[in-house]
């Protein structure tokens, strides 16, 4: 897989972090699906995760920011 570039990304959401989080928790939850597999890899989660943000299958929301001022 190609990874999107930074462009493509901005598309999604518009924080880059954002994507990158979201990225991470969607591995994370795909990892423990698959954790009695013996062929499961964290990198092979992390390039399903962000294939799956990328297609469109999952969206990015950010949340409002609860600081107060």
């Amino acid at each position: 897989m190609i990874p999107p570039s930074t462009k493509d990304i901005m598309q999604i959401a518009s924080s880059k972090y954002a994507v990158v989080v979201a990225v991470a928790k969607r591995a994370r939850v795909l990892s423990e699906q698959n954790k009695n597999n013996e062929n499961n890899r964290l990198s092979t989660m992390v390039t399903e995760a962000l294939e799956e943000i990328s297609n469109g299958k999952l969206n990015v929301e950010l949340l409002p920011d609860s600081r107060e001022d």
